[in-house]
């Protein structure tokens, strides 16, 4: 096994770049620890190179899984000093990994009889980014489109995803009119989240198939997405609360839906033994 003790080896470059993804074509995910890791080998992703640290401790704690990497990819072992510089986080795990990714297209987040997709529109926050992705694979939604904001992609955003990313269709854009059109044309009805004034959310028919766009807790949501939207809705809140972090928005809704459509179906909503 190759071992690099400095930090001008082309390989410490390599990760740095995936770290910045500095350009939405770009192919490649940074993937920071083992969860992640083991999730991107169990979605079918090429893992380009793995790095661990060379702590003592490192090879007894994750022994099968870098049995694994080494099977199917370059594996090397750096120094700690090395890792704290391939690593963006100021704690590293001590094993990280460049993956190859597979774009996904806004047709995959069809992939069901009622599909339920959520935008998301100028999500600055990777952490707030990878939380929606979370709470919409573990409430059924069938996929996630962002526009503009946050790199779905990026190392935060997995990150905050738990691996949801790698598992969900998540679709990256920057044109939300063609994203409408494609809606339109696929039989979805638009929604547009707003914090006041909406259909409240208990309401609102989300059993159908639906796009359903999210802004930012701050400036919400475009005026022209907000009127090409089929209807408004809101979820209920007390005063004085005027508005909600759009993780936790997002959750409430998607959860929402999910119980009209299990209401309609007569099934339960999934898995109730495992946390969320």
């Amino acid at each position: 096994m190759h071992h690099i003790t400095s930090r001008r080896n082309p390989i410490v470059a390599r990760f740095r770049d995936a770290a910045r993804r500095a350009t939405p074509t770009d192919s490649t995910a940074l993937l920071e620890g083992p969860r992640l890791i083991e999730e991107a080998l169990a979605a079918g992703l090429t893992i380009d190179v793995a790095a661990v640290s060379s702590a003592p401790t490192t090879w007894d704690r994750w022994s099968p899984l870098l049995e694994r990497l080494g099977r199917v990819t370059q594996l090397v072992q750096v120094s700690p000093t090395v890792m704290s510089a391939l690593s963006p986080v100021s704690t590293p795990t001590g094993l990280v990994a460049i993956a190859s990714l597979r774009p996904a297209r806004f047709e995959s987040t069809l992939g069901a009889a009622q599909p339920l997709v959520l935008g998301l529109v100028g999500v600055q926050d990777p952490g707030n980014t990878g939380a929606v992705i979370r709470a919409a694979e573990a409430g059924g939604a069938t996929g996630v489109v962002t526009v503009a904001g946050a790199d779905p992609y990026g190392w935060k955003a997995l990150r905050g995803s738990m691996g949801s990313t790698l598992r969900l269709p998540v679709v990256r854009a920057d044109d939300p009119d063609r994203i409408r059109a494609d809606a339109r044309a696929s039989g979805l009805r638009l929604l547009a989240a707003v914090p006041r004034g909406g259909t409240p959310t208990p309401d609102a028919d989300l059993s159908r198939p639906c796009l359903i766009w999210l802004g930012t807790e701050g400036d919400g949501l475009a005026p022209p997405i907000v009127d090409y939207a089929d209807e408004l809705i809101s979820v209920p809140m007390h005063a004085p609360v005027e508005s909600l972090n759009i993780a936790v928005a997002s959750a409430l809704i998607v959860y929402e839906a999910a119980r009209q459509r299990a209401h309609r179906s007569g099934s339960s909503t999934g898995d109730q033994g495992r946390p969320a």
